[in-house]
């Protein structure tokens, strides 16, 4: 009976052994999708990216929105369109590394994530074309405006969404 025992043990931790782990994950994903991750890539650094810009980046965002689009500042608009982008490239980046080691999405799942990362396209367009506006003396700000406040509140609202799925999921 102690042999038969400690043989079901042996098979059970054996098998433990074998499951993929996520640095056996991405050496797979790297062969089969011959590419390289930048090695500060893992899972763990994507789920904090993907909260940061969930909660911190959301406030940056917002405090914009309400603050300083009104003023169709260039700067301010350049600026914030960097910050956009920038956050948009280093979210794609981890939803790429996520999906190709079979790990999930960084927004959970592909609707969330597509809807997240096209409003922000949208929001960097706008900011573009406030950018790039030709100067006037009879321009109306607001009018000038309300396009890239629409995106705004286009991916505020796909934001706030997914945070609540999150919240009524148990998962923050």
């Amino acid at each position: 009976m102690k042999k038969i025992t400690l043989t079901i043990l042996l098979l059970a931790l054996s098998s433990l052994s074998f499951a993929c782990d996520e640095t056996c994950k991405r050496a797979k994903a790297e062969t089969a999708n011959n590419v390289k991750f930048a090695s500060y890539l893992n899972a763990k650094y994507c789920k904090s990216t993907g909260l940061d810009f969930l909660m911190q980046g959301r406030k940056s965002l917002q405090n914009y929105r309400d603050k300083q689009l009104a003023t169709a500042h260039r700067g301010g608009a350049k600026n914030i369109r960097n910050f956009i982008l920038q956050r948009k490239d280093w979210l794609q980046e981890c939803d790429n590394y996520l999906t190709l080691t079979e790990q999930g999405r960084i927004f959970r799942d592909k609707e969330s994530t597509d809807k997240i990362i096209s409003a922000m396209t949208g929001t960097a367009d706008e900011l573009q074309k406030i950018m790039m506006r030709p100067k006037s003396d009879v321009e109306s700000l607001e009018l000038v405006t309300a396009p890239a406040a629409l995106k705004f509140d286009e991916l505020f609202k796909a934001v706030d969404a997914h945070y609540l799925e999150l919240q009524r999921r148990g998962l923050l």
